[in-house]
């Protein structure tokens, strides 16, 4: 009968291993549980090959720096090495070796091995826990490994802007945002002596929810001159109840709650926006909130306050139903000047498609129990994620037709809208523009000089001044040295190239 068994000429094929645990912390990513950041733990497992004693059951385990076969042929094992290759003598068949060593030796080697490469492994994950919870805690986990990661209580912060003319003519600018110890800060511009004006931050608060959304508007009391104008801040308490904070607009010192305060109770998560539209002439005024309640978060609600010459009404809520999630983001802004009461509203549906509403803030008696519709909802077609920083601003492009050519629908809905938000990273900002006439069209090469590499994008902000019909985008990012503020100008016509204005002074560390 013809011997079956292999010949040391033709060896069994060599089986590929690695000589070393593949179990890795990979500390460039990172997850967040319970609040804490903590390092994932990836496990890769290679090529652990067994190698079979022909005469037992008994497998034996082959770790080398070379490629391993094992022949039964006398009992001989066949070193392969990448710088030599060498044939082992017989060993005596009432004793094998491996490698040299007796058997037992071998395997308490082999066990002591392991147990030290385990408590390696354990020691390395146990210490990667621990410098992950020593590290700032973090919400935003970029996908580029070069974008900085940013603080969770920056992450979702909230920003707002608002501007006015005085009667002098002298343009005011102010910013609020929440510093690191949740105060309300606000950064004060004044171009009364030179158009860079040194910007003053003050405190509005004491601490509060920490990442409130914020919002701002600026009017005259009674839309009259008779009185000096004020400013107002809207922000959440630490039990999430509304806080409608006032000062006088020369006074960033003064500040007290005023009739919007504790009113409502928005849920948890939401964003807040709010718009102030006065009428000099007949000394009417609209004032509308927007934001999602805590009995009421699929959906918006509106908290309205109307006056006219007489009548000085109380605020009144008012739900408008439709798919947005509790924490989805939002935002609105002007499609008309002449009125000032046309809005379009911008809501992030369950799917994350973006959705454009059309909100006009009141009816020509501003009674308090008149109601708002929103009507037209329109399905843009733009995805955007549902906690994505969001900023919309009006641009009027009437000036590029002439009288006789401009669009019928542009007599009611004059303005174009352009709508910044995040990439799902927040790596960089996308624009869209839309009008009347041609519906959305994406324009993010036009911000292409504005965006910086390896950045983290963490709020937006818009204000158009419908007086004057500048408007500015305010951003929030971080580039690695922590979180800063740019204040953008919107091109004055469609094709005009956007800029950075200014750099606005901020101190998250007061």
């Amino acid at each position: 009968m013809a011997d079956s068994r292999p010949s040391l000429t033709a060896p069994v094929p060599a089986l590929e291993h690695t000589p070393y645990s593949t179990l890795e912390v990979d500390y460039d990513r990172w997850i967040e549980k319970d609040g804490k950041a903590a390092p994932i733990v990836v496990q890769d497992l290679r090529n652990k090959s067994f190698y079979s004693d022909s005469d037992s059951d008994e497998k034996i385990a082959g770790y080398d720096n070379g490629k391993i076969t094992y022949n039964d042929v006398d009992k001989q094992t066949v070193v392969n090495d990448a710088s030599n290759a060498q044939l082992e003598s017989t060993r005596p068949t009432e004793e094998r070796r491996i490698f040299g060593l007796r058997r037992k030796t071998f395997f308490i080697l082999l066990s002591v091995v392991l147990v030290l490469i385990l408590a390696a492994i354990i020691g390395g994950a146990v210490g990667g826990t621990i410098a992950a919870r020593n590290r700032k805690q973090t919400t935003i986990v970029p996908t580029n490994s070069s974008i900085p990661v940013t603080r969770e209580q920056y992450a979702n912060t909230g920003l707002a802007p608002m501007q006015w003319t005085d009667l002098n003519g002298t343009l005011h600018k102010r910013v609020y945002y929440q510093d690191s110890n949740n105060k309300i800060r606000e950064s004060a511009w004044d171009n009364n002596t030179a158009f860079n004006t040194a910007w003053a931050i003050n405190a509005i608060s004491d601490a509060v929810k920490p990442g409130t959304p914020i919002a701002a508007a600026a009017g005259y009391p009674h839309a009259s001159y008779n009185y000096s104008s004020v400013k107002n801040a809207y922000y959440m308490s630490t039990n999430n109840e509304f806080i409608e904070r006032q000062a006088a607009s020369n006074d960033s010192q003064a500040w007290s709650d005023n009739n919007f305060s504790g009113l409502y109770t928005g849920s948890n998560s939401t964003f807040l926006t709010a718009y102030w539209h006065q009428n000099i002439q007949n000394a009417s005024e609209e004032l509308v909130v927007l934001f999602q309640q805590d009995n009421f978060a699929d959906g918006l609600t509106q908290g309205r306050y109307t006056s006219n010459k007489t009548t000085s009404n109380p605020w009144v809520a008012q739900n408008f139903g439709f798919s947005q999630p509790p924490g989805n983001t939002f935002a609105m802004s002007l499609v008309s000047y002449r009125s000032g009461k046309h809005l379009m509203l911008y809501t992030v549906d369950d799917s994350n498609d973006l959705q454009q509403h059309e909100y006009t803030i009141s009816d020509t008696d501003l009674v308090s129990t008149s109601t708002v519709a929103l009507t037209s909802q329109t399905s843009t077609n733009l995805t955007v994620q549902a906690r994505s920083p969001l900023a919309v601003v009006a641009q009027d492009n009437q000036p590029l037709y002439a009288t006789d050519t401009t669009p019928e629908c542009m007599q009611d809905t004059p303005l174009a809208n352009l709508i910044l938000y995040t990439v799902p990273d927040r790596s960089s900002l996308v624009l869209n523009a839309w009008n009347c006439t041609t519906g959305f069209v994406d324009q993010t090469p036009a911000i292409a000089p504005l965006q910086k590499p390896n950045t983290t994008y963490l709020s937006l902000a818009a204000m158009s001044d419908h007086l004057t019909g500048d408007g500015n985008v305010y951003i929030m990012f971080d580039s690695g040295s922590g979180p800063q503020v740019e204040e953008w100008t919107v091109p004055t016509l469609a094709g005009d190239p956007w800029v950075t204005s200014r750099n606005v002074t901020v101190d998250f560390a007061l």
